[in-house]
């Protein structure tokens, strides 16, 4: 056996490397044809990439006139810039070079295919070890760029962009004829937030220990820190009584102790409540007074902001348990604090589905299955509330007024109805006794409608494949416009994956033919 002296994993020259033949393979190969369809693409990257660049840049020149006037030296005239939309784009050529649209395009659309994003650790392997993205991106002359850079350039890419590059799938989609858009299913469904399932005092719990936490670390934005040691004993007594409480069943005899735990729990947040108020109060002050780098100022304000939402957030959590629990009164649940990691959260219950925190997206199939809009309202919208707007929507990108809509009874109305069929489309079916009551019956009866019906269910499929392909079911990100951008990543890669398989039909279906006539 020959000795092993040298270590296994030196690196070693190869002659040729090629991309396995993969589903990864064939996502980017779509990705590449929709770049060469739609060049402009890479503009809108490079637009928001300027963008990003020139808060960045405007935030460093301030920190060096603000060195430079401490110091006492002059700067020249002119040097300083500022963060307004007129600066030129130009100016960030200086320094490094910067990471090519066309690198964070393509890693926008991979975290999309990914699902989990570039944090899972998974994730990170396969972008780190991939033999296809290597060599992917070692012929087009490109490096694939770390993690958190990827990460922060890719959340710079704005929503506006994002639905470009849907425009373009769409474009795409009807230049090859793989869809004419003539029918269109919509229906909603339910996406866990990232934030936990809220209870009172869990919410008193989670409060009070992030404005202590961040009380204490105040001196990283040059403010002086906080340390409240009777809040900290408040906190640990809080933090049994939560665990008790959740312990806790649902039994008569439970509910009288839940009630006596819940009224320690009032009786000691309202104390820390006014501890963590004066000690507020006094940062304040010193916030006003700060004398710090503009880029340290713009964070410290940014935590001080933090700290005075968890205070009011924290006063209408106790103002609703003391209400709640209490003098047993109803919340409006607009009034409920459900997160405080996500204030854009809603609680969402949809039909006999298990209820969720977080969002209810609205999404638009057609005939051949591609997704062809997306709308993320707030909160637990009525569904009857987003069927013109979608359809629009849809009009809008694809050109075409659809000849068949096909939805569930929670659109049924007559306005919908009455305001569809004036816009030129031919079948507006509504499944259910809602929609029953609202068709005439020669129409319920007819093929159309019965064919109409019967496709709706397709949409339910879609549902199916998004939450277990793509991770639509739950979300990284927080905060409305976060989520709507990560929804609409995974949408764009579910598109895409369609468009390779349909391709893949189309060339198996012409391999066949030619051997046939062979």
């Amino acid at each position: 056996m020959t000795e092993m002296t040298a270590s296994p994993f030196r690196p070693i020259s190869m002659l040729f490397v090629m991309a396995a033949d993969s589903e990864l393979l064939a996502f980017l190969e779509e990705i590449h044809e929709l770049v060469v369809g739609c060049p402009d693409l890479l503009k809108w990257v490079d637009c928001d990439l300027d963008r990003h660049g020139l808060r960045k840049k405007a935030l460093r020149q301030a920190d060096a006139a603000w060195i430079a006037g401490r110091s006492g030296l002059l700067l020249p005239e002119g040097a300083a810039v500022s963060s307004t939309s007129d600066d030129k784009a130009a100016g960030l050529d200086r320094g490094r070079p910067r990471t090519p649209a066309y690198v964070v395009l393509v890693a926008l659309l991979l975290r999309g295919f990914f699902g989990q994003g570039f944090k899972a650790s998974d994730v990170d392997m396969m972008m780190q070890e991939s033999m296809t993205l290597r060599v992917f991106f070692a012929n087009l002359g490109l490096n694939m760029p770390k993690r958190s850079t990827l990460t922060e350039l890719v959340n710079a890419v704005s929503n506006a962009t994002r639905l470009r590059i849907l425009d373009a799938q769409i474009a795409q989609i009807l230049r090859l004829g793989w869809d004419d858009f003539s029918t269109i299913l919509q229906d909603s469904t339910h996406v866990a937030g990232n934030t936990a399932w809220p209870t009172d005092s869990g919410l008193v719990v989670s409060l009070v220990s992030r404005m202590l936490r961040i009380g204490a670390t105040l001196s990283r934005v040059g403010l002086p820190v906080f340390k409240l040691p009777q809040a900290e004993q408040h906190l640990g007594v809080l933090t049994t009584l939560n665990r008790e409480i959740s312990m806790l069943k649902g039994t008569k005899e439970q509910a009288l102790q839940r009630r006596k735990k819940y009224s320690k729990v009032l009786w000691r947040a309202r104390r820390v409540l006014r501890m963590l108020r004066d000690a507020i109060t006094q940062v304040d002050n010193a916030l006003i007074s700060l004398d710090a780098l503009p880029s340290r100022r713009v964070m410290a304000e940014r935590v001080v902001q933090r700290l005075h939402s968890d205070v009011d957030a924290l006063t209408q959590v106790i103002a609703n348990c003391d209400a709640r629990v209490m003098h047993e009164q109803k919340i409006a649940i607009a009034n409920k604090k459900l997160s405080i990691s996500d204030e854009d959260a809603g609680f969402i219950a949809k039909g006999q589905r298990d209820p969720v925190i977080g969002y209810k997206p609205q999404l638009a199939r057609s005939g051949a299955g591609f997704v062809v809009g997306l709308q993320l309202p707030k909160g637990n919208a009525a569904d009857s509330q987003q069927l013109i707007p979608m359809v629009q929507e849809v009009i809008n990108r694809t050109t075409v007024v659809p000849k068949i809509v096909s939805v569930d009874d929670g659109y049924a109305s007559q306005e919908n109805k009455d305001t569809l069929r004036a816009k030129g489309i031919e079948v507006v079916s509504i499944s259910g006794s809602k929609g029953r009551a609202l068709t005439a019956d020669d129409d319920w009866n007819s093929d159309q409608y019965i064919l109409a019906r019967d496709k709706r269910s397709a949409v339910e499929s879609l549902m199916f494949t998004l939450k277990q392909g793509f991770d639509f079911g739950e979300v990284a990100r927080r905060g409305l416009d976060n989520v709507y951008g990560e929804l609409l990543e995974k949408v764009l890669a579910y598109n895409i994956c369609r468009t390779a398989r349909i391709r893949a039909t189309e060339n198996l279906d012409k391999e066949m033919t030619s051997v046939q006539a062979a």
